[in-house]
């Protein structure tokens, strides 16, 4: 038994130290405050859901369910992000293992791509648990399952064929796929990357092309996409809240995603679109020009899949052109793969194609202006507390100033509420709510959700339902709500003031 886990290890040493690496840089995150908004949004939810609340029907964020259960199963920042390093390290070893099914006999090539996806999503807030970078596991899995039937390293025409019992894995891999889509609505793009690949790329004939309804992976793939959509659907409809489901989760995203650049929230027409629509036209343009380019060099179908990947993943990311940093973890993972293929394959073709790619990602990192975080700082913030030389608040107010404000602020309420009061925020911090250990008054968790899905109206009526003891008000807070300020002139009082944050007490409150 010795004798064969020492052989395991000498003959994937290389992998351990690669996982062991993912798992020493994520240490430091482990231990992070409550600072990142999002995860605030997320825990509130889960915290919503062991609590009996009903997602979209009784509590709303504008992503699929799946990042919220897992929110739930987590119960705090530690434990979630402790589930995404063990969720990144079973991703890691599946990366792994696709690049070895598409460089077969190059190993440089397996520990580059791999070493490349670690230090990549670090420097794009893969150490925070967005469902971006829970995305990667499944679709990297489903691309797995894919290639394992296959053997992208050989031209169009010498792959082997896949065995009519072996279909129901394509059935498989639809199934990650809308795994990815339940986390984040972006995935799609991945998919559809699977799809045009499935259909463009991989048809050997005209008449295998035109004739695509007959194609059975085409069709099991899609199928296994479209069962949990559609269960999710009709649970949420079951439940009261299939409309809001349809609404927000899936259909209200890209008029949301588009209130970055409008500067207002809407369903988007040609006019707030038209940047999206001049995108898809040279997604389209740029997909259909390198089909040209793979049936007249007989590129390979590994190659073909991560130039398509890539295509629709960078379109993915530039969506919304908003500059977070985590929404470039989508096209990061197909482009450590064609780094793989720039550095050891010697085909002028695929060299000029990957330097194209990575020309055109550059032209549109620098015009959007993505953000990115100082790593060496973080790190040193981290060391810096762990010995002594920074207190606990200083550790915390490395990330925001605000941070000691929210410990202090959910302090005060639970000594001041019971766990069965509701709070009601004015402002965005999320992250009170899952640190206090109560749920807000409505559906809405943040001051801009509330304005941007002019969730006013519904918002007062839960106020006044409610009548929640204590409200706290962000002075730097200037979008207006007329309504509440009413309700604190003449129902509540002010109790205290926490930095920039106004405690207000309901007046014969219990």
């Amino acid at each position: 038994m010795l004798k064969k886990l020492w052989k395991w290890i000498s003959k994937n040493e290389w992998l351990i130290l690669m996982l062991v690496l993912a798992a020493v840089i994520r240490i430091p995150s482990l231990f992070e405050p409550y600072w990142y908004g999002d995860e605030g949004i997320y825990l509130a939810l889960g915290q919503g859901l062991k609590k009996g609340l009903v997602f979209y029907r009784d509590i709303h964020d504008n992503k699929p369910p799946l990042l919220y259960f897992l929110a739930a199963l987590a119960g705090n920042v530690f434990y979630f992000r402790l589930m995404l390093m063990v969720w990144f390290s079973v991703t890691l070893v599946l990366f792994f293992k696709l690049m070895q099914v598409f460089f077969p006999k190059n190993s440089k090539a397996w520990y580059l791509s791999t070493f490349l996806m670690i230090i990549l999503t670090t420097l794009t807030e893969g150490n925070i648990a967005n469902a971006e970078i829970f995305i990667v596991l499944p679709v990297v899995w489903g691309s797995l399952i894919i290639f394992k039937e296959t053997n992208p390293s050989t031209s169009l025409g010498t792959r082997r064929k896949i065995k009519d019992q072996k279909l129901k894995r394509w059935f498989g891999a639809g199934l990650l796929f809308s795994m990815g889509f339940l986390l984040k609505v972006p995935a799609l793009f991945d998919f559809m990357a699977v799809i045009i690949w499935l259909w463009w790329f991989e048809s050997k004939s005209f008449k295998e092309f035109v004739e695509v309804f007959k194609n059975k992976r085409l069709w099991l793939i899609l199928i296994g996409f479209l069962l949990p959509v559609l269960i999710s659907v009709a649970y949420y409809t079951w439940v009261g809240a299939g409309e809001r489901y349809l609404r927000s989760a899936l259909m209200q995203n890209i008029g949301y995603l588009a209130s970055w650049s409008t500067g207002e929230h809407s369903s988007g027409g040609l006019a707030t679109q038209s940047g999206i629509i001049i995108r898809a036209g040279l997604l389209l343009a740029a997909v259909s020009g390198f089909w040209g380019i793979s049936k007249k060099f007989k590129l390979s179908s590994g190659l073909n899949f991560s130039v398509v990947w890539f295509l629709f993943g960078l379109f993915g990311a530039l969506l919304s052109e908003r500059p977070y940093p985590h929404y470039l973890i989508q096209p990061i993972i197909p482009l450590a793969i064609l780094i793989s293929y720039f550095l050891f394959k010697k085909e002028r073709v695929i060299k000029s194609v990957v330097l194209g790619l990575i020309i055109v990602s550059g032209f549109y990192y620098y015009q959007i202006g993505f953000w990115h975080y100082p790593i060496l700082p973080y790190y040193k913030n981290y060391i810096d507390y762990r010995l002594g030389k920074k207190s606990l608040e200083e550790y915390r107010n490395y990330f925001d100033w605000r941070v000691s404000q929210t410990y202090r602020v959910a302090e005060l309420i639970m000594t001041t509420t019971l766990e069965s009061d509701r709070l009601f925020i004015w402002g965005d911090e999320p992250g009170i709510y899952p640190l206090s250990n109560r749920l807000p008054i409505g559906r809405y968790t943040v001051a801009y959700h509330v304005v941007d899905f002019n969730g006013f109206d519904e918002t007062i009526l839960a106020f006044d339902k409610h009548k929640p003891k204590i409200v706290v008000v962000m002075e730097y807070e200037k979008r207006l709500f007329p309504e509440l300020k009413t309700r604190l002139a003449t129902d509540y009082v002010l109790i205290e003031k926490i930095d920039q944050a106004l405690i207000y007490r309901r007046v014969n409150a219990n």
